[in-house]
C-alpha cells in the first residue's frame, strides 16, 4: 500500500512539472509571421527570414509612450528656414538657386515640385522664367536651365545661394563679372551639367545633385535664419475668401491657381482650368503660399528686356487656406520683407511658397 502511494505521488509530481513546462512555453513569444513562401533555395529569402528574426530578437519587451514621443522630439529637432517644416537634424550648408526655363518647348519641366520656394519674373517677350531655391535637399535632376537675369542674380544673391544658369544678358554678364556672386555658369563650367537627348537643344540642359554633390560639400558652411514668419496655428484676421486666383502675365504664359480645400494646397495651371501644370514625372505643381508681389517695370533695350524694381517695395497679395491677405514688401538689411496691414511680417503656412514677381498695375483676378 505504502509502495502504491508513493507510485501515485511520484506520478502528481510530474504531471505538476509537466504542467508548468507548458505554461512557461505559452508565456514566451509569439513566430514571425511570414506572409509569403519561402525557397529555402533562395538565397534573398533565407537572409530575410534571418533578418526577421534577427530584428525580432533586438525588439524591447516593451515600448513606453513617453519613450515613443522622446524619440519622435528627438528625430524632428530643427525646422527648415525655407519651408518652416520640420527637419530631423540641423543643416549648414549653402543653399541652391537655379534658373530654370518655362517656354512651352522646356515643359514639362523637373525640379520644381522640390523646391523650397519658386519665384515667376516676366522677362523679355512676356515669356516667364523661374528661379527655384533649394535647401537642404537637392533633387537629381533639376531643369531645363537657362540664361541668367539681373531680377534673378539679385534674388539669388539675397539668399546667398549658389547660383546655377546658363550665360546670362549683357546686364546679368556685367552683374557676375563683380565678382559677388557665387555661381555655375554652364558656359565656362559645363561638368556640373548635362544635355538630355530626349530633347532639342537650348530647352535640355540639366543639373543635380549627382554632379553637384560634392561642389556643395566643399563650399564654406552657413547656418541661414528663418526666411519667412511660419505660423503654427492657422489664425486670420482681415482677410477676403479667394479659392480661384488668375495671374496675368501675357500671352501665352497666364497662371491660374485653384483651391483644394481638403488637402489645404493650391494646384496650378496654364492658360486655362483644363491645361494642368505638370512636372515630367506627370504630377500637378502645387503651391501652399502664393505671394503676389507687384513691382515698377519698363522695357530697358530693343530686345525688350525687362528692368525690375526690387528695392523700391509696393505692394502685395497672400494667398493661403482659400484667403486673401493684403500687404506690402520692403527691402530690409539686405532682404525683402514681407508685411501685413499691420506693418507686421505676415504668415505663412509652413510648405512650398510661389512667388510670383509682376508689373504694378497687372491684372489679378479672384
Amino acid at each position: 500500500m505504502k509502495f502504491k502511494c508513493k507510485i501515485m505521488a511520484v506520478i502528481i509530481l510530474l504531471l505538476l512539472v509537466l504542467l508548468t513546462g507548458c505554461t512557461k512555453k505559452d508565456d514566451s513569444p509569439a513566430a514571425i509571421p511570414v506572409e509569403k513562401s519561402i525557397d529555402k533555395n533562395n538565397t534573398s529569402d533565407s537572409q530575410q527570414v534571418d533578418k526577421q528574426l534577427d530584428q525580432s530578437e533586438e525588439v524591447p519587451d516593451e515600448i513606453s509612450e513617453d519613450s515613443e514621443l522622446e524619440q519622435d522630439s528627438y528625430s524632428y529637432k530643427a525646422k527648415s528656414p525655407f519651408t518652416g517644416l520640420p527637419l530631423q537634424k540641423n543643416y549648414y550648408q549653402r543653399a541652391l538657386a537655379v534658373s530654370i526655363e518655362n517656354s512651352p518647348a522646356a515643359r514639362p519641366q523637373t525640379g520644381l515640385a522640390q523646391a523650397d520656394i519658386v519665384y515667376e519674373f516676366m522677362l523679355e517677350g512676356g515669356i516667364t522664367r523661374f528661379l527655384a531655391i533649394y535647401w537642404p535637399d537637392i533633387p537629381a535632376k533639376i531643369g531645363p536651365i537657362r540664361s541668367a537675369r539681373p531680377a534673378l542674380i539679385e534674388t539669388a544673391t539675397d539668399y546667398d545661394a549658389l547660383f546655377l544658369h546658363a550665360g546670362a544678358s549683357p546686364d546679368g554678364f556685367a552683374m557676375l563679372s563683380q565678382g559677388n556672386v557665387l555661381h555655375l555658369d554652364q558656359i565656362y563650367q559645363s561638368n556640373y551639367f548635362w544635355r538630355s537627348s530626349k530633347r532639342k537643344a537650348p530647352h535640355n540642359l540639366y543639373s543635380g545633385k549627382p554632379v553637384l554633390q560634392d561642389y556643395l560639400a566643399s563650399l564654406q558652411a552657413k547656418e541661414y535664419p528663418e526666411q519667412f514668419n511660419f505660423s503654427t496655428v492657422s489664425l486670420l484676421e482681415d482677410f477676403t475668401k479667394a479659392e480661384n486666383i488668375t495671374v496675368d502675365y501675357w500671352g501665352s504664359y497666364s497662371v491660374l491657381y485653384k483651391y483644394d480645400a481638403l488637402h489645404n494646397i493650391y494646384f496650378r495651371y496654364l492658360n486655362d482650368v483644363s491645361n494642368p501644370h505638370l512636372n515630367e514625372a506627370g504630377d500637378q505643381l502645387t503651391a501652399k503660399n502664393i505671394i503676389i508681389q507687384y513691382v515698377n517695370m519698363k522695357t530697358k533695350d530693343s530686345a525688350g528686356r525687362q528692368d525690375i524694381d526690387l528695392n523700391s517695395g509696393g505692394k502685395i497679395e497672400l494667398f493661403r487656406d482659400g484667403t486673401v491677405i493684403e500687404g506690402n514688401w520692403i527691402r530690409k538689411n539686405g532682404r525683402i520683407n514681407y508685411l501685413n496691414k499691420s506693418g507686421k511680417e505676415i504668415e505663412l503656412n509652413p510648405g512650398q511658397t510661389w512667388i510670383e514677381v509682376i508689373n504694378t498695375g497687372a491684372e489679378i483676378i479672384y
